[in-house]
């Protein structure tokens, strides 16, 4: 007997993940300059970071460190990071964000939060307000 499910629950799980890839169709920055969605994110990691290893961004990613190899060649051949001999451990390699990286992730953030505006400014404050809190509350419940 397949499990039965509330429709509203239905309709409410299919246009959540229509929403998301609707605006993230629509996030363009990335293929501008000709990245992956994977390489700006690990663009991303790399910025928190500060100072990061390769098994380190190949664990956050949850991917082998050869894809991270990959991904970062790209990143440093278009100039947004760079690869350094650690000072502690001539074997290891450090990789920090670039000042040219670090303006375009800033970029990348004020577009995505650009394009979320746009399409919330649909509702009204009010509503605004209580989406919010709504998404927030599902965000921090405990599963």
């Amino acid at each position: 007997m397949p499990h039965q499910l509330d429709p509203l629950i239905e309709r409410l799980g299919l246009s959540m993940w229509r929403v998301q890839r609707k605006i993230m169709s629509q996030m363009s920055l990335h293929k501008e300059l000709g990245l992956t969605v994977p390489q700006m994110g690990l663009l991303n990691i790399v910025a928190k970071e500060k100072q990061s290893r390769v098994v380190q961004l190949a664990e956050s990613m949850e991917v082998k460190s050869s894809a991270i190899t990959v991904m970062l060649d790209r990143l440093e051949v278009l100039g947004f990071i760079k690869r350094e001999t650690d000072g502690k451990d001539r074997r290891a390699v450090v990789v920090t964000i670039t000042e040219l990286g670090q303006r375009t992730l800033e970029e990348g953030h004020f577009r995505s939060k650009q394009l979320l505006a746009e399409h919330l400014s649909i509702l009204k404050p009010e509503e605004l307000q209580n989406f919010a809190e709504y998404y927030r509350m599902i965000e921090d419940q405990e599963r």
